[in-house]
């Protein structure tokens, strides 16, 4: 699901958002923190947390590789308690390749929900919470027997 967030609207954008057509490596730890999770996973769990009318951060899309995956932004510090299984934080020392604020679309690294304001982040709970449940339901759904 797209954010209706217009990196051209009035709403100032992040400083540490690329302004140009080139995305950017941006240092973790200081504006935010990033929660790598797979494509499947974390597409369920942005399902979840709408669905349970949690806010909603900005999340990036790398597509390519073998298997593509989402990076959610959640606040800073977030990372260094994080243990949720088949997820990765990327906290302090960490670099995330960040998309230029208009790229909203593939080819390529694109935000798949664009930041609606400098400071909204994902809250590390309710991401937590909607991931666990995620990779549940893949689990149960793994398991259960085809027809």
């Amino acid at each position: 699901m797209m954010s209706d967030a217009d990196p051209s609207a009035s709403a100032p954008m992040p400083r540490w958002m690329p302004i140009g057509e080139e995305p950017e490596l941006c240092a973790a730890g200081q504006w935010w923190d990033a929660i790598r999770a797979v494509e499947a996973i974390g597409l369920r769990a942005m399902d979840i947390l709408t669905d349970v009318g949690e806010p909603m951060g900005p999340v990036i899309l790398a597509p390519e590789g073998p298997e593509p995956r989402l990076y959610f932004l959640v606040p800073a510090g977030a990372a260094a308690d994080w243990e949720e299984p088949g997820t990765v934080a990327l906290g302090l020392k960490c670099h995330v390749i960040v998309p230029p604020a208009g790229k909203t679309e593939p080819p390529g690294l694109y935000w798949h929900r664009l930041p609606s304001s400098p400071r909204a982040l994902t809250q590390p709970a309710a991401l937590r919470r909607a991931l666990s449940k995620a990779r549940r339901e893949r689990r149960g759904s793994a398991e259960d027997p085809a027809s």
